[in-house]
């Protein structure tokens, strides 16, 4: 039996190669490490351009706002972006208001919409969780017990894909709207 690949009759043997090989080369793509000196990989780029997106798909109440221009900003526990972050959101606003990178090297979340802890920073997890506790703080994560630890989003990977999975319980306990777009989109988890 023969099978279409790219408009081209391969059979199933061949087929099963050239899947192989592409599955291995995104693999290799997601697993290349990444330093700001250097290109983000492209599980980077994706995360960059999720973490861009939560920021439609999630409303804030009006008091994470005290004033009119007051950016939505996104704040980085570790930067694995390599600048792609910065270069989505220059220039971008959402429902009126400018988006904004900041980074931090400590609890210090005043002024953050969303706070994403990257792998490198999972230690401190547990400590931001807290911080953004008391806040309407999107709280976005890679470790494995994000979610355990109260995080809202964590990223995951199926099959070399790249998902999420959303606690809505705690984003609405942070006082957050999570759009059902975005829910219908991710793994739910409920803690």
């Amino acid at each position: 039996m023969d099978w279409q690949l790219g408009g081209f009759s391969v059979g199933r043997r061949r087929c099963r190669a050239v899947a192989t090989a592409l599955v291995a080369i995104s693999m290799a793509l997601c697993d290349a490490p990444s330093t700001p000196a250097q290109a983000p990989s492209t599980e980077y780029r994706l995360k960059a351009a999720f973490l861009y997106n939560f920021l439609k798909f999630v409303d804030w109440p009006a008091q994470a706002f005290p004033r009119k221009d007051t950016p939505l900003t996104i704040c980085l526990a570790g930067d694995p972006f390599g600048g792609r972050l910065d270069e989505i959101i220059q220039g971008e606003t959402i429902s009126g208001r400018p988006v904004a990178v900041r980074r931090t090297k400590d609890e210090q979340l005043q002024d953050c919409h969303i706070v994403y802890v990257s792998r490198s920073e999972s230690q401190r997890s547990a400590g931001i969780i807290k911080a953004a506790e008391n806040a309407s703080i999107l709280t976005v994560g890679e470790s494995e017990d994000f979610i355990a630890k109260g995080g809202m989003i964590r990223f995951t990977e199926k099959g070399n894909r790249l998902h999420f999975q959303i606690n809505p319980d705690a984003a609405e306990r942070a006082s957050l709207k999570v759009s059902s777009r975005l829910l219908r989109l991710a793994d739910v988890v409920r803690r």
